[in-house]
Order: C-alpha cells, then structure tokens, then sequence
C-alpha cells in the first residue's frame, strides 16, 4: 500500500531545505554504503519523537512526500533510502536531533494551498501540518472518496501545482526532457512500424519532437474491457503502451533524470492489480543507469510484487537499444521480434 508522507518545513529551516533538497548535494561521507555510489543526492531528515520513528520506520522507497511551508505545499518528491544517523544530521545541518533521514527522488516544486490538501484529507478547517506525519487511514480513506489511489491523487497535486516560475533547472536538467522525447518518440513509432496501436501518456499527448506531436496517429484513450477504471488510471501516464487491439503487449516507462521510481511503481501498481495478465514490462534509461536501474527493480518492495505477476516480466532497456532497433527496422523493416 502506497503511503502518504507530510513534511512540514519550519521558516527557520527553509535555508537549510533549499540547500540539501532543492539542490542536490555530494553524498555525505556519514551516510550508508549503497549510496556512496552515487555522486549527488537530495537529503532531508527529521528529529526523534516516538510517533515519528514509527513513521519514519514505515517510510519505503517511492512513498510519496508533500512538503509544507506558510500556509502551502510547495514542493513533492518520493522517500529514497531512509536511515537513522545522528551524524548525518550534525554534518549537514549542524543538528544531531535530525537523525531520521531519507533521500528525496523526484523532486519537484509545486503550489497547492493547505486548504486543498485538508479538504481532501478530511481534516477541519484551519488544520495545518506542525510536524512529519503518515496520512492516517482515516485521512486516506477521505482522500480516495475523489481519488481511485493515494498515487493518482499524487499525480494529480503535482500536475496541477505545477512547477514554479522560480525554479531555474541546470542545464542536466534541461536536457532530460529533450532525449526523453526523443527515446518516447523512436518507441512509438517503433510499435507503428510493426503495426500496434500505440498509446501516449495522458500528459505527453501534445509534446512534439523534431516538429512532430507524440500522439500523432496514435490512439486517444485506453479502452480495455475488463480492466477497472483504477487500473485504467494508473497506465493512463505510461510514457507508452503498444497494443494489439484491445490487448496490452508492451509498456514502455522512459526514465531520463536520475530517479526510477515512479516508472517501477507505475509498473508494480498495475501487476499488483491485475496479477493474471500477461504483459511486458520495460524500464528505458541511459546506459550509465543500468546497474541503479537493476538494483531498484531488485528492492525487495518491488520484486515482493512482481513475483506474484506470473505473466509478465519487467526489463531493463537502454536509450541506445533503443535508437539502434528504431535504426535497423527503418533499414531492413519490421521484426520478428522487437525486444
């Protein structure tokens, strides 16, 4: 079950967020084995409480976090690697008390008002967040009277709150975007070379590459008799689906920037839901990524599930796979077999 994390930022400690957070640091030497790997992250942590260890210790990679400031929510990500370290807290923020850390993974700065996220939750009005929490059952429960998951509704804060005019993205940043298109687009028209329908995501419909809109002779909208309109939901942002009529074949989530997450748990909420459906599965990223891609799909939250889907498969793809096939059949034709 996804959970629904809530952090509030104290105006004492925005400087501090916007330094570990908001940008990414170099890993701190303090922090566990399996991230020294990595070269920059983002990183927040919270203090000791009784309630909050039991959060925190709850916390699994890809739960979706809402962060709080003066009266809104300004930024979203998803839990990574969660850790109790007292020295991680002193080295960064020159506060051991912030021993309960985790990482930050598709970070992203929105603006939804706090009056939303409580009418939403079913809290009363003029309730704001004072410290770290899990959505309870009882606020979840409200929440998904609008919403078929706790992810869709995420989805749904993070599109609408939209990424403020002040964020300036690095030039990496402003990067992944254009090859991301790119890879979508060689993968579309891949599936329509070999005569599949092909869907779009949702919010991907009007991107254009090289003057040409994604969705170009593409399927508007899922139709697939039997499948729940959650499920239909939750495949809805898959950057792209090949189809043999009303039969999913392949599903193709293409992760550019340096999280995972949201592709995997796209993936694992659908196996999860329909079990006994057979369909492959494919994560698409750089070849630099491979290894993070295996180890992630390898995390025991992941795998638990895609065990029980004994039908389908998930698979890691590159961007160079993926330009070299799109090459081959604009040479020689449609495959036998594509992947």
């Amino acid at each position: 079950m996804t959970r629904l994390y809530v952090v509030p930022v104290g105006e004492g400690w925005i400087e501090q967020f916007n330094e570990t957070v908001e940008s990414p640091i170099p890993i701190p030497d303090e922090a566990p084995e399996d991230l020294q790997r990595e070269e920059k992250t983002r990183i927040w942590g919270t203090t000791e409480g009784r309630q909050k260890r039991t959060f925190f210790e709850e916390m699994e990679p890809g739960d979706p976090l809402l962060f709080y400031n003066e009266g809104e929510f300004f930024a979203a990500g998803r839990a990574g690697t969660a850790f109790e370290d007292p020295d991680v807290g002193e080295s960064l923020w020159t506060n051991e008390d912030s021993r309960f850390i985790f990482t930050v993974e598709d970070y992203q700065e929105i603006s939804v008002s706090r009056e939303r996220i409580a009418t939403l939750l079913g809290y009363e009005e003029g309730w704001a967040p004072y410290r770290f929490l899990r959505v309870s059952q009882d606020a979840a429960n409200s929440l998904l009277q609008q919403y078929n998951s706790i992810e869709e509704a995420f989805q749904d804060f993070q599109k609408e709150g939209g990424p403020k005019g002040s964020h300036k993205p690095t030039p990496e940043e402003e990067d992944d975007p254009r090859e991301h298109t790119e890879i979508q687009w060689r993968l579309i028209q891949l599936g329509l070379m070999h005569n599949y329908d092909v869907y779009v995501a949702k919010n991907d419909k009007s991107r254009t590459y090289n003057g040409n809109e994604l969705s170009e002779n593409c399927i508007d909208q899922l139709n697939l008799p039997g499948f729940s309109q959650a499920v239909t939901r939750i495949i809805e942002y898959v950057d792209v689906i090949w189809l043999n009529g009303d039969q999913i074949v392949e599903m193709f989530e293409v992760e550019s920037t340096t999280s995972i997450y949201s592709g995997i748990l796209r993936m694992t909420d659908f196996t999860a839901r329909v079990p006994n459906v057979g369909v492959n599965m494919h994560i698409v990223a750089p070849a630099d990524d491979e290894d993070k891609v295996r180890e992630e799909m390898n995390r025991p939250t992941f795998k638990k599930v895609l065990n029980q889907a004994e039908f389908s498969t998930l698979r890691y793809l590159s961007f160079e796979e993926i330009r070299e096939t799109h090459d081959t059949v604009n040479q020689a034709g449609p495959l036998q077999q594509v992947f």
